[in-house]
């Protein structure tokens, strides 16, 4: 793991572990509160944790031997389903919600753990608000976070395209925008490419703002930062930092949308071709949507990556070509002009 990823991930620890310790606090307050308002309610635990121990050291006593007929005390046999609804029923009958003792985590799911747990009990399955944390630290590590400030179908303008170039873009566009509306009516990957500046990072922004603001999990990346972040991953060392490098890469093979940036800019070798094919190949075969954007020509995509990634992207990919000029430059000169 890189230093970043572990400072990610530590302080997604850190942040569970601020909510538990409030979550005690809360509840504990809440206890005395309820013990001292509902007299009852205090006596029903006491009654029932004696019931329990009582129950606890008569199994440990006659070990393998059931009594017939059952106890003499129906108390001590009461199912855990209607000892809920008796203290949900003094709570309700005192003016409290039923769930005042027992909801005070924002996450009922895990408790504010991060973690569910497994058939045995234990809490080994990453719980899905861990996943959601995690894809907005990675998201503000990439600069997602600030770029759909500004990069998004709102703030988006046709004025700088023309004649074919606008053509081409308003495919892209139109494209897009149905599959952001309604992301989950068909699987689809977009692959856009062409000239510098023409448009193909800012609606890969707008599409993720939309997904994002949809409740999905987006992770976007730059193909270097990207490539570093899976090698790191595969590097990881010691079993904890194995176990982060899992979720992060899981993240990556597995989030609702990935956007893979300016491929191309990256160091080429072995590892980088054969990292990229896996993981454009798998959220194939899980049908997980992708958008990269490029500068290189689809001739070029061929010769740098070979026939096989080739073939795969342009046959489950929508591609879209990018033509006119660069935009960034022209809104530059514009500025430029505006202050003189």
């Amino acid at each position: 793991m890189t230093k970043n990823s572990d400072r990610i991930l530590d302080d997604i620890r850190r942040d569970y572990d601020r909510l538990q310790l409030e979550n005690r606090t809360r509840l504990e307050e809440r206890k005395q509160e309820i013990f001292e308002k509902v007299p009852a309610y205090k006596t029903l635990l006491q009654n029932t944790r004696r019931a329990e121990l009582s129950a606890l050291y008569q199994k440990l006593a006659m070990p393998g031997e059931m009594q017939e007929g059952g106890s003499d005390d129906e108390e001590t046999l009461m199912d855990q389903e209607s000892l809920r609804r008796k203290k949900e029923s003094l709570l309700v009958e005192a003016g409290y919600p039923a769930d005042y003792l027992s909801g005070v985590w924002q996450c009922r799911d895990c408790e504010d753990t991060g973690y569910l747990r497994d058939a045995y009990g234990a809490r080994s399955i990453r719980c899905k608000c861990f996943t959601k944390r995690l894809t907005e630290r990675l998201s503000e590590e990439s600069g997602l976070s600030e770029l759909l400030k500004t990069e998004n179908f709102d703030h988006l303008s046709l004025e700088y395209y023309q004649g074919e170039d606008l053509e081409n873009f308003s495919r892209a566009l139109d494209l897009c925008r149905k599959f952001a509306a309604n992301p989950k009516d068909g699987y689809k990957n977009f692959f856009f490419y062409g000239n510098i500046g023409t448009g193909k990072s800012f609606l890969s922004c707008c599409v993720a703002k939309e997904l994002l603001d949809k409740g999905l999990e987006v992770v976007y990346y730059s193909a270097g930062r990207l490539f570093d972040r899976l090698a790191a991953a595969k590097n990881a060392g010691r079993s904890d930092q194995e176990e982060d490098a899992g979720a992060v890469r899981s993240m990556i093979y597995d989030c609702d949308l990935l956007i893979l940036d300016d491929l191309g800019t990256e160091w080429f070798n072995n590892f980088v071709f054969s990292e990229l094919f896996s993981l454009i190949n798998e959220r194939i075969l899980k049908e997980k949507p992708t958008i990269i954007s490029t500068n290189l020509s689809l001739t070029d995509l061929k010769r740098i990556y070979s026939e096989r990634l080739f073939s795969r992207i342009t046959s489950n990919y929508l591609i879209c070509k990018f033509t006119g000029s660069d935009i960034r430059r022209e809104k530059a000169r514009q500025r430029q002009e505006d202050q003189n």
